[in-house]
């Protein structure tokens, strides 16, 4: 069993005035403090990314990626000019693996990198054992400089003042001063940006269409102002990923066009709601003077600079995935209970043909063949992870269009968390099971991360908080996946097929002699049973498995009135009982 942390999700956390805690737990991390981080990393390095490739590990089991970074300053540890950052994922020739939530780099990243040693052999050993680390807390470890606005971000904190603040913090925790690498100096880079803003303030952002938009679908947003130039600059949107506090650019190859004027920019997969920046070739910038609302992302892969989309595909010959729990867990009941809640919401909003199959021994997260539903093991997670989900992909190349689809899913929970695994509501200082295992097999189905809480892809979560219903953005987004995926073959391989919700339906009788209606409803549904099939109960439950009322009253009439007036807008199931047999209706109150 790993070392059992404090989870604090929702708490502000001050290392001293100037640190402002901005963002609450991810729904499948907790928050590991600058202190712990610090004395736990036997390297502490500031400096830049240069380089990055993938690999395979000697077994060829997962893939990682490897980040060359330039070191400008040693705060704890040996001294360096190069070392090596071992992330998780990445691609390799035509196989993929994204990993959720995992630290993920991009060339010429700046900022301050907490470190542990990182054993991991690849098949194609290429770097020094001394100079090979991972982040300790996973995307936690690395402390992001936004050199445009003199700040520190990682998942938790925005913290303003990068040398008059953040250093000294930094090295009162270690009790040394840092060591001078380079003669990289982030205050006279500060002042070269104010100067030349200072002089000319050309860029401006007058009004984007459409206002509300989805990520990483190939949706064009077009973005009217003056003074973007005629060269290519860069669109950065907010970081869904730490609530907005940073900004990711689009991809070259997603500038679809630029004058002077206007821009048209595919959305990316990690473009978040509000106001995006426009930065033109020479480094002005403007910020957009509304918010944009993405409503919904799919994951993409990055690839040679240049996003892909993936698909489901008929995986198990029955037209879609099958899942399998390892024996741990299968044998929790009530994670177990709570799982299938989950995945219960996902197949009957979208149509996704997932199985759960037969319990597995597999007990790893791998390409092995196995999509496999599990417990961590000891120290597996990175410190401050609740959940992870990671996909594998495959693809094909056919007349130069490489085209990719998810091959296995295979999602890991920790072990030591306190955990409400329901149908009670989380409250205190528990996590609720239902909601982080709803959300990273929301990752499963290719759904990233959005910022808007109602949203069960929103990043975060907070202890004690419940959040196990689709929203409509939710649905609307496993709905465009999904279509995708049963509308066209990919790299030879037949489509998926949309499932039906049987929400443990015992028996399939009664539903060709027995309707509903209407549905959607705002008031009253009523049940249809004109063959005067005897039912001995009926039963109505929410979309997260609650009951919500018994029916056991004029089931038996040929035409039976339910008042769902009292009912908040949402998806509804209505079970029926017979003798021996039982069926399942879903209906939408409006």
């Amino acid at each position: 069993m790993k070392n059992k942390y404090f989870i604090k999700i929702c708490a502000s956390v001050f290392f001293c005035t100037f640190f402002i805690s901005v963002m609450q737990g991810q729904c499948n991390l907790y928050e590991i403090s600058l202190e712990e981080q610090v004395a736990q990393s036997s390297q502490i390095v500031e400096g830049k990314v240069i380089a990055k490739q993938s690999f395979w590990d000697k077994n060829r089991q997962n893939i990682y990626t490897v980040n060359t970074i330039e070191v400008y300053k040693i705060f704890k540890g040996q001294s360096f000019e190069t070392i090596e950052v071992i992330t998780e994922g990445g691609v390799v020739d035509l196989q993929a693996e994204v990993v959720n939530p995992s630290l993920e780099l991009f060339i010429e990243d700046i900022g301050l990198f907490m470190l542990q040693a990182n054993n991991i052999e690849f098949s194609i050993e290429n770097t020094s054992l001394l100079r090979k680390f991972k982040t300790f807390a996973a995307t936690q470890g690395f402390y992001q400089y936004d050199i445009y606005d003199n700040i520190v971000i990682n998942p938790f904190n925005r913290i303003e003042g990068i040398s008059e603040h953040f250093y000294p913090t930094v090295t009162t925790l270690t009790s040394t001063d840092y060591s001078q690498v380079t003669d990289f100096n982030i205050d006279n880079l500060l002042n070269g940006i104010n100067e030349s803003n200072s002089t000319l303030d050309a860029v401006s952002i007058s009004n984007f269409s459409p206002t509300t938009i989805s990520g990483g679908t190939k949706s064009i947003l077009t973005i009217n102002g003056a003074g973007f130039g005629p060269n290519p600059g860069s669109v950065r949107f907010r970081d869904p990923d730490d609530g907005g506090a940073s900004f990711l650019n689009a991809l070259d190859s997603q500038i679809i066009s630029w004058t002077p004027t206007q821009i048209q920019v595919e959305v990316p997969s990690k473009a978040g709601s509000g106001t995006f920046r426009v930065f033109d070739a020479i480094g002005f910038n403007a910020f957009s003077s509304t918010a944009l609302t993405v409503n919904f992302a799919q994951i993409n892969l990055e690839s040679g600079s240049i996003a892909y989309q993936a698909r489901h595909f008929n995986q198990n010959g029955n037209g879609g995935m099958t899942w399998r729990m390892h024996s741990e867990f299968n044998n929790n009941t009530t994670a177990k209970a709570s799982f299938l809640r989950a995945f219960e919401s996902w197949v009957c909003e979208t149509g996704v043909n997932w199985v759960n199959g037969a319990v597995t021994s597999v007990d790893q997260a791998s390409l092995d063949g196995t999509n496999v539903i599990r417990f961590d093991n000891a120290a597996e997670l990175p410190g401050g992870v609740l959940g992870r989900n990671t996909t594998y992909f495959s693809g094909c190349s056919s007349g130069g269009v490489i085209s990719w689809f998810v091959s296995e899913l295979d999602i890991v929970f920790n072990d030591t968390t306190n955990w409400q695994f329901g149908p009670a509501n989380a409250s205190g200082a528990q996590i609720d099971f239902e909601t982080v295992a709803v959300h990273e097999l929301g990752h499963g189905h290719q759904l990233g991360h959005v910022i808007d809480t109602n949203k069960i892809m929103h990043f975060s979560v907070s202890n004690g908080v419940t959040n196990r219903v689709l929203s409509a953005d939710d649905i609307q987004g496993g709905n465009f996946i999904q279509d995708i995926s049963t509308s066209t073959p990919v790299c030879g391989n037949s489509v998926m097929t949309n499932s039906e919700c049987s929400l443990s339906i015992d028996d399939n009788f009664l539903s060709s002699n027995i309707s509903i209606y209407p549905n959607p409803t705002r008031a009253t549904l009523f049940i249809d049973n004109q063959t005067g099939i005897s039912l001995n109960s009926g039963s109505i439950y929410d979309i997260s498995g609650r009951l919500i009322t018994n029916i056991n009253s004029n089931l038996n009439n040929s035409l039976t009135s339910i008042n769902v007036s009292t009912f908040s807008s949402g998806v509804y199931f209505l079970k029926l009982d017979a003798e021996n047999a039982s069926t399942t209706f879903k209906f939408i109150v409006e």
